[in-house]
């Protein structure tokens, strides 16, 4: 009576599938991929910051305010009113120039939210592939399940006919609840990579409904470092950023030099006086700061510090990505080698390894401990399989972010 009510509960428990009660979407990564819309909360965010980089463009290109004034002076019953208007006139180019300066940041700004995304579908790419591993894991654990409690019912059997032994039967009974513990946790971990994959997309999808559609990824040969050295130096989007910063810099530095020259400010205006019939005449003068004590030193210090800056993270990302790209393609290729010998050498034999075992307890020349130990060797050959073709898609993934360059 415990026997079978053992295998009802677990045979129920194997049998629940996946995001039972909701209708699973299949998807590719591609189509993962195009999910990522600008619609994505994740996206909106990264490109909101290149707002706030195109306002300080607004703030150094607007041209500067009049200044009015209205002055009434009266002596001795004569009475004189000055209106005037005074208008700077930046003729000197430095408005210009620290325009260009604050569009470069913009660009910056632009090249690093590319970077951002960038990182963001890469990102994507690991949680589908990190799904993968986990519904692999999940299957072969819940197949695994099945053929213990089919193994189980035989050797109920075979005990009430005095065949075998109990102990057989209840050891079988003890694998299949520690397979069933094993996959829930397999469960718990797809339905947390399911939850990740999810966060990528815009609101409104369950992620219990997300299934990937687990396609073979084809091999493809690896570019040498040297040309995904030169790809990544051209395309990163990082590598812009910083350019884009040293000549921001260089623009500032221009516009700092240009604060020796004094900017005229034009003043124009009427006066009139009431005495001799209140007669009305002009006024117009020019006038000029002259840069005696302030001749934009600070500027140009902090312009030559931002362009030493930006050049020496430019220098040090250079180095930085050459020693990034040959890591990455040296596991890519090591990973890659790793899961093609498993595949050649394990897996061929792990369905054979079971039927053997199968034939030799049924013989009696195995026992029951080895039959089981070849049932989870089977299983675990595939799930292994699995994590070794994720962590060789891993490193691939990795490398075309680190190059630039999603390798087609």
């Amino acid at each position: 009576m415990r026997a079978r009510l053992v295998r009802a509960i677990l045979a129920a428990a194997f049998a629940l599938p996946a995001g039972v009660g909701a209708q699973t979407v299949s998807i590719t990564e591609s189509e993962a991929l195009a999910r990522l819309s600008a619609d994505s909360p994740r996206v909106r965010a990264i490109r909101s910051g290149i707002d706030l980089a195109r306002a300080e463009v607004l703030s150094v290109a607007r041209w500067p305010n009049p200044r009015i004034n209205l002055d009434r002076e009266a002596v001795a019953g004569v009475s004189e009113t000055l209106f005037t208007v005074l208008q700077p006139l930046p003729v000197t180019g430095r408005r210009r120039l620290e325009r260009d300066s604050a569009s470069a940041l913009v660009e910056a700004s632009v090249n690093r939210a590319d970077e951002a995304i960038r990182r963001t579908r890469a990102d994507l790419r690991l949680a589908y592939a990190d799904l993968v591993t986990a519904q692999t894991r999940e299957r072969e654990l819940a197949r695994s399940g099945e053929r213990l409690q089919q193994l189980t019912a035989i050797l109920e059997k075979r005990e009430a006919a005095g065949d075998a032994a109990g102990f057989d039967r209840l050891r079988s009974e003890r694998e299949v609840i520690d397979v069933d513990a094993d996959r829930q946790t397999a469960a718990s971990d797809r339905a947390r990579a399911q939850a990740t994959l999810a966060g990528f997309f815009p609101p409104g999808v369950d992620p219990s409904t997300l299934v990937a559609a687990e396609a073979v990824v084809p091999v493809r040969d690896l570019p040498p470092v040297d040309l995904l050295v030169e790809e990544a130096i051209r395309t990163r989007g990082e590598v812009l950023a910083l350019r884009q910063e040293l000549e921001s810099a260089r623009f500032a530095l221009r516009a700092a030099d240009r604060r020796r020259i004094p900017e005229p400010e034009l003043l124009a205006g009427t006066k009139s006086s009431s005495a001799a019939g209140g007669d009305v005449g002009s006024v117009i003068s020019v006038q000029a700061v002259l840069p005696l004590f302030d001749r934009g030193r600070p500027e140009r210090a902090l312009a030559q510090a931002r362009a030493a800056h930006a050049q020496a993270r430019l220098d040090a990302l250079a180095v930085t990505l050459r020693a990034d790209i040959g890591a990455w393609r040296a596991a890519a290729l090591d990973r890659r080698n790793t899961a093609e010998r498993y595949r050649a050498a394990a897996l061929p034999t792990a369905s054979e390894v079971e039927r053997i075992a199968q034939v030799s307890y049924d013989a009696g020349d195995r026992t029951i401990l080895e039959l089981l130990d070849a049932y989870r060797t089977s299983a675990s050959a595939r799930v292994r399989l699995a994590a070794l073709d994720a962590a060789a898609r891993q490193a691939e993934i990795e490398l075309e972010y680190a190059s630039g360059w999603e390798i087609p």
